[in-house]
């Protein structure tokens, strides 16, 4: 029994001193704080995805990296390596799509802010290219401010015809009813590569139903 006794007290010692000396390491720790405005929350890498709202599919997103971030617990996400994403109606048709180099996303507002080479496409084949270009998801479905941009707008049309928008331009949600600022010129190509210029007044308004 004093044999066990004493192995038992040399036992109890050297778990106190193992028990000290991790205390005293994990003082000396550093700790490291996580800045979650610069270091992403979730990191994705080559995703092709469906965003739904209230159980109601919206968006159909393919981009090679998605990472989310939180400011002030808003989150916002960020595509630096392009990104294509197609608006998708009830019946999964597609209402529009956008293909930009970069992009953000804000959660509460539901906004898309797309940058670089931007190309937004409606259902009728009309296409918008851009430099900068904002959506705004939440706004009812015939307001004029759902798509717009103060960056100099080309559009073009199914037939070739090309209107320049020197200050941009609003649309509502399906980018069929447009508003434009600045008007330049409309350009029309022919099959021969011909082109008509027909001067157009500014702040003309126009609608495709």
């Amino acid at each position: 029994m004093v044999f066990q006794t004493k192995n038992t007290v040399i036992l109890l010692l050297i778990c106190c001193v193992i028990t000290i000396s991790c205390n005293k390491n994990e003082k000396n720790m550093p700790v490291v704080s996580v800045d979650v405005k610069v270091i992403p929350m979730v990191h994705s890498q080559d995703v092709f995805t469906i965003i739904s709202d209230s159980g109601i599919t919206r968006v159909r997103m393919k981009t090679k990296v998605w990472d989310v971030y939180s400011n002030g617990g808003d989150q916002y996400w960020y595509f630096p390596k392009k990104i294509y994403a197609e608006q998708l109606d009830s019946l999964f048709h597609v209402e529009s799509s956008i293909l930009a180099d970069t992009a953000y996303y804000y959660e509460k507002k539901q906004l898309w802010h797309a940058i670089g080479n931007v190309v937004a496409t409606n259902s009728e084949g009309r296409r918008f290219e851009t430099s900068e270009l904002f959506w705004n998801q939440k706004v009812p479905e015939k307001a004029m401010n759902a798509f717009y941009t103060q960056k100099p707008v080309k559009i073009i049309e199914p037939d070739s015809t090309i209107t320049l928008g020197l200050t941009g331009f609003t649309a509502d949600q399906s980018l069929n009813i447009i508003r434009l600022f600045s008007v330049k010129a409309n350009l029309l190509v022919d099959e021969s590569d011909t082109i008509q210029r027909n001067t157009v007044g500014s702040d003309s308004i126009k609608q495709h139903q």
